[in-house]
């Protein structure tokens, strides 16, 4: 009876996955069992089917959709959620405060197995006392293998963070010849030169790129920016569907590429992996040909220091690609492994034979088992510096998304800067063009600046004039001790006071930026008028506060592929579906 009801219970279900997507096309709630499913088929017309997939297509590819427009979201941003990596309080408390990410955090349950077979090897050697002699002097060989492993492993740990270290290195290092690339190029540009007879010291007497320049260092920015993002694609699994087919197409869709790249991309003669290098290529020629049609100054040293960038940067991107796949020699984390595993394992033994107590053994089995396995589980995950395999949480990657923010930000960062020059090469040459400089003279200022007494002096002259004068534009109000704001005659007290307010919080978000950072919090970072990084509002998807913790680790390479198959499946039997549908017509015609 038992192998009956088991035989009958595999075929309702495969008979039920046969027709799941069936009944999930038609909803209905008379319809239960395979058989009222085919004769709905029967009974209902091909349109009202076709119109059904059709909308189940749709809904469908949603699932893969998403998780490629989540991850160009991040691609997209011009500013970083996250720094770099997660950053700490040295404070001890604060420290051990923490749990996720930590080594107890990934080793407890190593060491509650441990700490189990300490408990087995105690039962045993107390039931069976006669075993003891077979271990005598073993405390002496445990202490070499102590000693042997200790040494090799925080040797393995020294080399895996240099590892680390690379990647992090080479991650700047592209970065920063894409600055460098940038930078050139604008300094380049073609500018368009106020007229001679305009005041030299006047807001207006700037110069500006050509409307050809500028577009040009807007394309090359562009592509500076797919070049990053395809290349991470390439090294991290995090964002590896971007190189897929419907990746391309979402990113032409999404405004990144256009038709005529995207068939270029896809049908060049390299590998999917690879296709950044296409990118590349393109920045390069297009930076030569505007040159060669004038719209870039420089001659054969501009060439030479632009091919000595793009160099710079396939070579540092192909660095990356050996490290990734040549990390360290399987041999040498075979060995650390076996002595790791050995030392941890053979501690019980150890302990109990040189009559150490109970309690003192179980303690001592999952001290060492956090120290050394979490050691040797750390030099792993700095093997791992972009959480490309699955064997941790992944909480403290190199953050990708991160890195192609800063680069987003530094591909037009440089051309921001140089949008309006302060001296124009009008100025330059002044009026007489042999002698030249004669309107260099606003732009002459002291060495050592203006001191503090003649500041005092300059500012007691002018208030001295204003009262004196019937006619005043604008007059200073002091708000604070040593703070003036300008502020004109026409404006109410609220306007005062709202002027003041976001110079004091524009000056505390300066204050408050962290070392090093490329942008400042609160002011470089708007998604829109009311979010700002570090906000917490749960309304807004757009902002995300910065705390780490409230961030739990994803894997988006495993979840993608999920969906991807799951939509695979059940495409495929839709179009079986689509495809009896079809012969069904033909025959009843």
């Amino acid at each position: 009876m038992a192998m009956i009801f088991l035989i009958t219970i595999i075929l309702l279900y495969s008979t039920s996955d046969a027709f799941s997507t069936t009944r999930g096309i038609v909803q209905s709630s008379g319809i239960r069992n395979a058989s009222s499913s085919r004769l709905f088929v029967f009974d209902v017309p091909s349109s009202t089917l076709d119109q059904r997939f059709d909308v189940e297509q749709s809904s469908r590819s949603a699932g893969t959709q998403q998780i490629i427009d989540n991850i160009l979201d991040e691609c997209t941003r011009y500013s970083a959620r996250r720094p770099i990596m997660v950053q700490f309080d040295p404070e001890a408390k604060s420290i051990w405060r923490h749990w996720r990410g930590t080594v107890i955090a990934e080793t407890w349950k190593s060491a509650a197995w441990h700490a189990l077979w300490a408990v087995a090897v105690y039962v045993v050697l107390q039931k069976y006392p006669f075993i003891t002699k077979w271990f005598k002097g073993f405390n002496t060989v445990w202490g070499e293998l102590l000693a042997v492993t200790t040494f090799t492993l925080t040797f393995f740990v020294n080399e895996a963070y240099a590892c680390w270290r690379k990647c992090l290195d080479i991650c700047y290092n592209v970065q920063g010849r894409l600055n460098d690339l940038g930078m050139a190029l604008a300094g380049c540009a073609r500018r368009i030169e106020p007229q001679d007879d305009m005041d030299p010291s006047s807001l207006g007497t700037t110069s500006t790129f050509t409307e050809p320049s500028r577009k040009l260092l807007l394309i090359i920015a562009r592509y500076i920016r797919v070049f990053n993002i395809l290349m991470y694609a390439s090294f991290t699994r995090s964002h590896r569907p971007l190189l897929t087919p419907q990746g391309m197409r979402r990113m032409v869709k999404r405004g990144l590429l256009t038709e005529k790249e995207h068939s270029l991309l896809t049908n060049s003669q390299v590998p999917v992996t690879v296709r950044h290098n296409v990118v590349l290529m393109w920045i390069f020629r297009t930076a030569i040909d505007s040159r060669k049609a004038g719209h870039f100054d420089g001659g054969f040293g501009f060439e030479q220091n632009l091919l000595l960038r793009i160099e710079e940067i396939r070579a540092e991107g192909n660095y990356m690609e050996c490290i990734l796949r040549a990390r360290l020699p399987f041999s040498y984390v075979h060995i650390v492994q076996v002595l790791v595993d050995l030392v941890t394992w053979l501690y019980p033994i150890m302990a109990i034979t040189s009559n150490l107590s109970f309690q003192i053994g179980v303690l001592g089995v999952i001290f060492l088992t956090m120290t050394y396995q979490g050691l040797f589980d750390l030099a792993k995950r700095f093997l791992d510096p972009f959480h490309n395999e699955s064997f941790w949480s992944g909480f403290d990657p190199i953050r990708v998304d991160t890195i192609i923010a800063e680069t987003n930000a530094g591909s037009l960062r440089w051309m921001y800067g140089l949008d309006k020059s302060p001296i124009p090469l009008t100025i330059m040459q002044g009026n007489n063009r042999i002698k030249g400089g004669d309107k260099l003279d606003p732009f002459v200022l002291p060495d050592e600046g203006i001191s503090a007494e003649e500041v005092s002096e300059m500012d007691q002259v002018i208030e001295e004039a204003e009262r004196d004068s019937t006619e005043v534009d604008f007059h200073e109000q002091v708000v604070g001790p040593s703070t003036r704001v300008v502020i004109s005659d026409d404006d109410t007290v609220e306007a005062e006071q709202q002027t003041y307010q976001d110079e004091f919080e524009e000056t505390q978000a300066i204050m408050s930026a962290p070392p090093g950072a490329d942008f400042v919090p609160g002011l470089d970072d708007q998604d829109d008028e009311d979010c700002f990084l570090g906000q917490d509002d749960e309304e807004d998807e757009d902002c995300v506060p910065l705390d780490d913790t409230l961030e739990p680790p994803t894997n988006v390479y495993d979840d993608y592929l999920e969906t991807l198959t799951t939509e695979y499946e059940d495409t495929m039997k839709q179009y079986e579906i689509s495809a009896f549908i079809d012969n069904l017509d033909e025959k009843t015609s």
